[in-house]
């Protein structure tokens, strides 16, 4: 099996970062390095990777200023060394067999991705549904549609790459739903995409984090800008799921729209004339009937 590269962006995450880092350790594969970036975190989770780093030779950390989860897993990548890249959170953990299995299904099939599902845990009750009802092999122009359509999720970690898929693709900076703008280019990347319907992943969903906050304004139009650059990139692409980018564009345009109103936001922004612009487009309507 290939060597793999676990990359853990670690920022305010004390009362998790054990049992995230515990599972990882314990799974039963064990050829891996586990890199655990440090985002300038104020609490003690620097400390806590240092003395994980101290007790296991396969753990490498990274301390650097804090430049958000984008930034973080970037700094991972650049100084990852497997053949295999894995990403988790930091307030997240992984069944055991995770890598074993995910690992395996790869080289069986000559896999260049491999998509696991995934389990929702809130408030201590884990949510499961399956997002397809078998495993899953595609070719890469079926996985990117099936990405770009919302059928196969996003989500950076319930996935492993083989590096060459990664290439010279970053996160962007400073965006939230930063992996709705990068998932898909990994995919794109790949000629051969694996899904396992098993979950491996669980999920924490934590009360008042940036994402759940369904009226956050930042969080929806980065979400947003991820949406339009895949609908730019179907359509540069001649992709088969141009019409699926234009609906979830528009559909994710109107709910930033109404967390703008929800926040109040000034109309004269720029972002605001942003959405405001991409709907009256593709709806052709005036600007007033959104008022």
């Amino acid at each position: 099996m290939p060597k793999l590269s676990i990359i853990v962006p670690v920022y305010k995450v004390e009362q998790y970062i054990h049992k995230c880092i515990d599972s990882i350790l314990n799974q039963t594969y064990t050829d891996f390095e586990l890199i655990l970036v440090d985002d300038g975190s104020p609490d003690n989770c620097g400390k806590i990777c240092d003395e994980y780093a101290q007790k296991d030779e396969r753990i490498r950390v990274i301390h650097k200023e804090n430049g958000g989860l984008s930034d973080a897993r970037n700094a991972g990548i650049d100084v990852a060394t497997g053949e295999v890249i894995g990403f988790i959170d930091s307030d997240d953990w992984i069944e055991k067999c995770m890598y074993e299995e995910m690992l395996n299904y790869m080289k069986e099939n000559s896999l260049d991705i491999v998509c696991a599902d995934t389990n929702q845990v809130k408030e201590g009750k884990v949510k499961f549904k399956p997002r397809y009802s078998k495993n899953k092999i595609w070719s890469g122009s079926e996985a990117v549609c099936e990405i770009m359509n919302g059928t196969l999720d996003n989500a950076a970690w319930n996935k492993i790459y083989k590096r060459n898929v990664i290439g010279d693709v970053r996160y962007p900076k400073g965006r939230i739903y930063e992996d709705v703008a990068t998932t898909y280019k990994f995919v794109f990347n790949s000629p051969k995409v694996g899904y396992i319907s098993k979950p491996y992943y669980n999920y924490l969903k934590r009360k008042g984090s940036i994402v759940a906050s369904g009226f956050n304004s930042k969080s929806r139009y980065d979400c947003f800008l991820g949406y339009r650059e895949r609908l730019n990139f179907a359509k540069e692409h001649n992709l088969s799921c141009v019409n699926d980018c234009e609906l979830l564009a528009l559909e994710t345009a109107l709910a930033v729209l109404t967390a703008f109103y929800a926040n109040s936001e000034d109309e004269t922004s720029e972002r605001f004339v942003d959405i405001s612009n991409f709907i009256n487009k593709y709806f052709h309507l005036t600007y007033s009937l959104f008022k």
